[in-house]
């Protein structure tokens, strides 16, 4: 059964990129035929083992210091696949034997195994002792450490990681069980060096989207595959101020951990080969497709701290046959995290000074209440992490029906996120007494069906592997506040109310095609394909008291958030159909050259796009590459972005007592709207960029290997959610009146009254740059204590705004007294884009496997981050600090596995960079890269048959 993934990285894929050779052409799983027809010149073993198994269709195994340096013999004419592997292995002292699985592993033959020397034995002058032969890998058992995959970012035969003309990372299934994070994203904050996610990106759903930047970008800037195929986007939109403002992109933890074979993750823009989203990378999620045996994982934890954030998920995978041609491999996971609160208690006011920090009204007598003394002061539980429960399911299968292979995957999870909001007093306006004696904690209730299921044929014609599939993806969000009130509704308020719905889909078709040609220079690889995109987006109006207002002066609508008014009820989709055409030259053994370009229409505002793409790689010997890529990318804007608009209520004018006394309603706006045109918001249009990396590949032998990669990204036309505009801004305007009255007088012209409090709107109005560095460096060998992995990753990222556009000609009179013009960015939302990223994260890591035993340690370091505020001196620095994570296990012969470990075992947190507030919070930038809320320790067991 051939497995041709075309639209991913990799046509085939398993291998080592340190330390093994291995290629799939076909699955393992799988007969392989009777005979085939080879054509394999003399070269470089490595890359003739690559030839053999795209043309026989076998899984071949190797330690990669084992065809370092040799030679292959020719192969040419019809013949069996096992013929075929002796000719070619005929002089270099390599016999080949199949496992298990079906795989074929190539191990030194007998007689040249005793001559094998030691590790490092060549840099010795002599020794007194024979050494002793480096044990060699026969079975799958043996590489699970070596695990990686072969990938390519361009289409057609399969290279490894190391020849790869542009950086990728490939992390196994082991890989991201070791971390025992809470969630897919999570875990590759700790893999991935390029990759940033905070512990929260600001309030609201935001805290709930597994959102994540790869070089300093925003998550959807980072296109997201599974088996090469897109993946759709959350329905979910970050409408925080904070990091990632505005973005929508796809939610990982949608997926379940245990349905992963494993990740790829392609640092550098490729939009102009897999399309609209691809400026800072691509990370292709590979499902299992294993047709026998299956494995069940249970983990367990809490934090150090309180004993809270304690958290619980297990799965279950299996692998079934179909028949003798196919398979399906099924998954079921369970995963459960609880409240993380870092809060502090509400200190008891001082009797003498009693105003600010009570939370009852003082008695007539200007005394506390009684009370005061009585109440749980700890009254915040929301400065931390918050809980989500998610039951998720996938399936991946394929059958070969003869000359035409079918293929399926689905995956489907549903979840439920609770947010607790900021807790309102018993004195606070937006409470009722009456309802809430002792105050209340609004919570909004997020529950969410998410699916997506492919299908697809794929086979050979004229030459030409082709695939051809159809999906569809779909994230529906239904939102609730199971405890609240609307203010001002009075005592005949509801508690709980239906706030609406949000939900997003996608349909997609596809076809591509690729074929190789032997040509009088070298071998070139020629792909093309076309995809038609449908992509929905709704919001529903939640139930009238959710967004009424009483008129009683206190605050209208649901507290926490506001229900989705009739207003903000919005139906919208939009088609794209795009095609691409990409060319890979292997002009001879030491250099490649890549091209693609890609034409893209949009429907709607997001118009035409064509953009293109060339690589190439130069190896000047077995040991040493260059490698480089130029591109040009865009992003359409999503149609979360262009179709979402909420609201809500919130307070300013604080009295002595820190309590709000205007209440006013702020709404984020999809640039169409008549408010945001009124502040002079435009169209949207689609996100362009220019994207250059250059770097090198080393690797002198020993188990040595290292990556060096250098990039820049610069993104035009940047589409981000705007300031703030409020009729409430209180600052002096060079008019003599103040910037509120300018922006209530722009807003009262277009027709809409006080209500209409604040506008915030997304744009176009921002140019940003991103340059850096990755280095990657791998060492492993086997001593006589066991097998030690050593790993080291670096990123050093510098983000900049190069250029803000000028202010549109609505807000020409916001011009503070100083002359200082109101910008649509200001200095706080302009500083999320820049110093509140870690300019720079290593990760180091040690791995060591004694038989059965294996032990994990790894320290990540985290550069200091900036919480930029309105003037630099009160910006707040955090400083760079290191994490240190631990894990041993030891697996048994009965297929049983049992792990203990610890995140963050030095239980370090950010530096206080404020004094708490009088609800207790806020001492934390919440904006911080390793999270709060300190180390927690887990068990794992795993079980496999």
């Amino acid at each position: 059964m051939t497995k041709t993934k075309l639209g991913s990285f990799t046509k085939t894929a398993l291998a080592s990129a340190a330390s093994i050779l291995a290629l799939q052409i076909g699955a393992a799983h799988a007969e392989s035929p009777s005979t085939a027809s080879f054509d394999i010149e003399t070269q470089p073993l490595s890359k003739a083992l690559v030839r053999y198994s795209e043309q026989s269709r076998q899984v071949v195994v190797a330690p990669a210091d084992l065809v370092e340096g040799k030679t292959a013999s020719a192969v040419g004419g019809e013949m069996s696949p096992s013929e075929a592997l002796d000719v070619l292995l005929d002089g270099t002292g390599l016999k080949p034997s199949k496992d298990a699985s079906g795989a074929v592993t190539l191990t030194i033959a007998q007689a040249e195994a005793a001559q094998r020397p030691a590790p490092f034995q060549l840099a010795q002058a002599t020794t007194d002792v024979p050494a002793e032969p480096t044990p060699v890998a026969d079975s799958e058992d043996d590489l699970r450490s070596m695990d990686a995959v072969f990938v390519t970012g361009v289409r057609g035969q399969p290279r490894s990681v190391l020849d790869s003309p542009i950086p990728i990372d490939v992390f196994s299934q082991e890989d991201l069980e070791r971390q025992t994070q809470t969630g897919l994203f999570e875990t590759l904050r700790f893999l991935v060096p390029a990759l940033n996610l905070p512990q929260r990106a600001g309030g609201g759903t935001a805290t709930f989207i597994a959102s994540a930047g790869l070089r300093g970008l925003n998550p959807d800037q980072t296109l997201i595959l599974v088996n090469g195929k897109r993946r759709h986007k959350t329905a979910l939109i970050n409408t925080s101020t904070g990091l990632f403002s505005g973005s929508a992109g796809v939610d990982l933890n949608m997926i379940p951990n245990s349905a992963i074979s494993r990740i790829e993750v392609l640092r550098d823009g490729a939009a102009a080969q897999y399309g609209s989203d691809a400026i800072a990378g691509v990370i292709n999620i590979i499902l299992k497709d294993e047709d026998e045996g299956g494995r069940f994982t249970g983990n367990y934890g809490k934090n150090f701290d309180r004993g809270d954030g304690e958290f619980r998920d297990f799965a279950i995978n299996q692998g079934l046959s179909l028949g003798e041609n196919g398979f399906a491999n099924i998954s079921f996971e369970f995963r459960d995290k609880e409240f993380s609160n870092r809060a502090r208690a509400v200190p008891l006011p001082d009797p003498d000074n009693p105003a600010g920090l009570n939370l009852f009204a003082l008695q007539p007598d200007g005394s506390l209440d009684p009370r005061e003394f009585t109440i749980d002061r700890l009254v915040t539980t929301n400065f931390g992490n918050f809980p989500q429960t998610t039951y998720s399911a996938a399936i991946n299968a394929e059958y070969d029906f003869g000359g035409v292979e079918g293929y399926a995957f689905a995956t489907y999870a549903d979840r439920d996120s609770i947010l607790d909001f900021t807790f309102r007093r018993p004195r606070d306006p937006r409470n009722i007494p009456e309802i809430y004696p002792e105050g209340y904690r609004p919570k909004e209730l997020i529950s969410e069906i998410d699916y997506e299921v492919v299908a697809g044929l794929r086979g050979e014609q004229f030459g030409f592997d082709w695939d051809l599939s159809a999906s569809y993806g779909t994230d529906e969000s239904e939102w609730r506040n199971p405890v609240g009130l609307n203010a001002s509704l009075g005592v005949d308020s509801p508690t709980s109310f239906f706030l609406g719905e949000i939900n997003a889909d996608e349909w997609i078709v596809q076809f591509d095609a690729t074929r190789a040609y032997d040509i009088a220079m070298g071998d070139l690889q020629v792909s093309f394909g076309v995809q038609y995109r449908e992509e929905g987006f709704e919001i529903v109006r939640g139930e009238p008291l959710s967004y009424a207002d009483g008129n009683n002066g206190r605050a209208p609508s649901a507290q926490g958030f506001p229900g989705f008014s009739p207003e903000a009820e919005n139906s919208l989709s939009r088609d794209n159909v795009n095609g691409y055409f990409e060319l890979g030259w292997d002009v001879n053994e030491k250099l490649f050259l890549g091209g693609a370009v890609r034409h893209e229409s949009f429907s709607d505002s997001a118009g035409d796009e064509t953009v293109g793409k060339i690589n190439a790689r130069y190896e000047f010997n077995d040991m040493f590459a260059l490698r480089a890529s130029a591109n040009t990318g865009f992003r359409a804007p999503s149609v979360q972005q262009l179709g979402f608009k909420g609201s809500r209520g919130q307070f300013v004018d604080l009295d002595d007592d820190g309590i709000a006394e205007t209440i006013v309603l702020r709404q984020t706006l999809p640039s169409t709207d008549p408010a945001a045109q009124a502040l002079g918001a435009e169209p949207l249009t689609p996100e362009k960029s220019e994207n250059f990396s250059v770097g090198f590949t080393l690797t002198p032998g020993y188990g040595f290997t290292l990556t060096v990669d250098a990039y820049e990204i610069k993104v035009d036309d940047r589409i981000a959610l705007s300031t703030q505009f409020n009729r409430g801004d209180g600052r002096a305007s060079a008019s003599g009146g103040t910037i509120g009255e300018e922006i209530s007088a722009l807003l009262d012209a277009a027709g809409f009254d006080a209500s209409l409090g604040g506008v915030n709107y997304f744009t176009n109005a921002i140019d940003t740059k991103s340059s850096g560095v990755d280095v990657v460096a791998t060492w492993e060998d086997q001593f006589d204590f066991g097998l030690l992995a050593l790993s080291a990753a670096y990123n050093y990222n510098d983000d900049s705004v190069e250029s803000v556009d000028p202010n549109p000609e609505e807000l020409s009179g916001l011009i503070l007294a100083d002359g200082t013009a109101i910008q649509q960015f200001d200095r706080v939302r302009l500083g999320t884009y820049t110093v509140a990223i870690p300019e720079s994260k290593l990760s180091l890591n040690a791995n060591l496997e004694r038989g059965q035993a294996s032990f994990n340690i790894r320290g990540t370091r985290f550069d200091e981050f900036i919480a930029v505020a309105s003037s630099e001196a009160n910006d707040r620095i955090n400083d760079a600090e290191w994490i240190f994570d631990v894990e041993t296990g030891y697996k048994f012969e009965n297929g049983l596995e049992l792990y203990a470990g610890a995140n963050n075992i030095f239980n370090t947190y950010p530096e206080e960079t404020r004094q708490a507030n009088s609800l207790g919070t806020n001492f934390y930038d919440t904006i911080s890269p390793y999270g709060f809320t300190g180390g927690n320790w887990y068990v794992r067991a795993a079980f496999n048959w």
